[in-house]
């Protein structure tokens, strides 16, 4: 019970993630029906695309965690104990999730780093071009 309990919330914040990885780029998602919201959310500026990248890959850990305690709980109160095996799996998965979560954010963090070094440098020198 408690497996499926919190495999709810972290079902959805991959979804959530997912989401917002289709539509972080390309003005055409603003006007799709369902998705057109997740685009305008993230497309604001890169800063947010980034900010809004980091919060959902740092909530992704804990659910992560969560996860595997309810894997605990379940077997516990089955009166088994949890085998090695499964654990080993839903790390496993974890990390799987992790390395294609990280080079998203990072993606996202250094558009906005470069989009910051660019309005700063016209900042500086606003006539010459």
């Amino acid at each position: 019970m408690w497996l499926e309990i919190t495999l709810i919330g972290f079902i959805i914040a991959l979804i959530v993630f997912f989401i917002f990885w289709i539509v972080h780029e390309g003005t055409r998602w603003q006007k799709h029906p369902q998705l057109g919201i997740f685009a305008r959310i993230i497309q604001v500026s890169p800063k947010r695309t980034f900010l809004i990248f980091l919060f959902l890959t740092i909530l992704l850990i804990p659910l992560a965690l969560l996860v595997m305690t309810g894997l605990w709980v379940d077997g516990i109160n089955a009166g088994i104990t949890p085998a090695k095996s499964d654990v080993v799996n839903v790390m496993l998965f974890t990390l799987l999730v992790m390395a294609g979560a990280l080079p998203v954010m990072w993606g996202s963090f250094r558009t906005w780093r470069q989009s910051a070094r660019a309005e700063a440098e016209m900042k500086v020198r606003p006539t010459e071009m």
